[in-house]
């Protein structure tokens, strides 16, 4: 029994993966954000309307 886990163990165990590094502006000008993000949202946005 003690094979067979041992088995299992090594067929399924993951190889393990150095972690990236971060790469400071790689990605620039690639996203945007709008100036109002921070702004609460309108009060339509939280309330259900109720259309017939």
């Amino acid at each position: 029994m003690l094979d067979f886990v041992e088995f299992l163990a090594q067929k399924y165990a993951q190889p393990q993966q150095t972690p990236q590094k971060w790469i400071l502006g790689l990605n620039q000008g690639k996203i945007w954000v709008s100036d109002d993000f921070n702004d609460p949202l309108p009060d339509e946005f939280w309330l259900e309307k109720n259309e017939i």
